[in-house]
């Protein structure tokens, strides 16, 4: 029987982010966890080009590369937002805002349930776009979309 992926414990869909592989490993010393989730979208979308053809009733298809990304609604902190303290991690030390606008390539690893050795994690590297932090009366924190634009394929693995 297949085994339902749980994200209620909170130490669930865990992202990190770092200038190197090295420093997007869970359990790195110096790796970015990105706090407060909300939500995480995974999107592996491969294109497809459609054409007709006159002896058949139906379109064919054919499949073209795949887009990777993905997005996060996060509570944003002063540390993730604008970067925190000196060390190996570029990315943590000057934020997502510096590392998105000066469009500094990151690499990441998605944790799908927790950080023991058998569980299953996404790596890859790409850019962050679509930061957008927001407030108001109603939402008194600072709440802001990220993305992160697959520069190439996910790479599946355990941690």
């Amino acid at each position: 029987m297949a085994t339902v992926i749980n994200v209620t414990a909170g130490s669930q869909a865990i992202l990190f982010l770092g200038s190197s592989t090295a420093t997007a490993t869970p359990g790195d010393t110096d790796e970015l966890k990105i706090p407060f989730m909300q939500d995480i979208t995974v999107n592996a979308s491969t294109g497809v080009t459609r054409y007709k053809v006159l002896d058949s009733a139906s379109e064919k298809a054919f499949t073209t590369p795949s887009t990777n990304q993905i997005s996060v609604n996060a509570l944003v902190d002063s540390e993730s937002m604008w970067g925190a303290g000196t060390g190996a991690n570029t990315v943590k030390t000057a934020g997502l805002f510096d590392t998105s606008n000066s469009k500094t390539k990151v690499y990441f690893t998605v944790v799908f349930e927790g950080a023991d050795s058998s569980e299953t994690k996404l790596t890859g590297e790409g850019f962050i776009s679509g930061l957008a932090p927001t407030a108001s009366m109603d939402q008194a924190v600072w709440i802001s979309p990220i993305t992160i634009e697959v520069d190439g394929d996910f790479t599946k693995g355990v941690v």
